[in-house]
């Protein structure tokens, strides 16, 4: 880990960097397509928050990328380690808070939590415009895999336009940058 990034980011240090591949995306009233995918994740010298982006485009018949298909960017916050006293009895522990903003009009703010290269999160309120799709849950999974855990997975679950929590898009993607500073 680089020394000006904010020490509450250790935990979130394997996902810094640019991030690119391939996925799989559908819902329920859409029919299955592959998409191409680049994720990025900036440090600000200490600051205790990633700035996050993503872009996913429709795979064209010859594996180009073709239209864009969503946009998002936000903020991956990590909290400090909580004394276990001070929690209340039953709660569950939160390790980060994440907000992200869709092309699509919605924004979604997440809690979770973050064990070996590995994160889990639910959305915890979501907000979209008049004219924004239509969302009222979602939960997604970050992971680091492969033999030496050179792939980063992931997996979103939505729950939109009347759906309930269902599976959306899902993808595998190979890290083609380190974890440069946000400019």
């Amino acid at each position: 880990m680089h020394a000006d990034v904010h020490a509450d980011l250790a935990k979130l240090s394997f996902l810094l960097g640019r991030w690119e591949g391939v996925g799989v995306a559908g819902y329920a009233d859409e029919e299955e397509f592959q998409f191409g995918q680049e994720i990025v994740f900036e440090h600000r010298p200490g600051l205790p928050y990633l700035h996050y982006r993503s872009s996913a485009w429709r795979m064209n018949p010859d594996g180009t990328l073709g239209d864009l298909v969503t946009e998002e960017s936000g903020y991956w916050r990590a909290l400090p380690e909580e004394d276990p006293a001070d929690r209340e009895e039953g709660a569950p522990i939160v390790h980060l808070e994440v907000l992200i903003t869709h092309n699509e009009g919605f924004l979604e703010s997440y809690a979770g939590n973050v064990f070996a290269n590995r994160v889990e999160m639910a959305t915890d309120a979501v907000l979209h415009t008049s004219t924004g799709l239509d969302v009222t849950a979602s939960h997604r999974l970050y992971g680091l895999f492969g033999d030496n855990r050179e792939t980063l997975g992931y997996a979103w679950d939505l729950a939109a336009r009347g759906h309930s929590l269902r599976s959306y898009m899902s993808a595998q993607l190979k890290q083609v940058g380190k974890g440069a500073e946000a400019q």
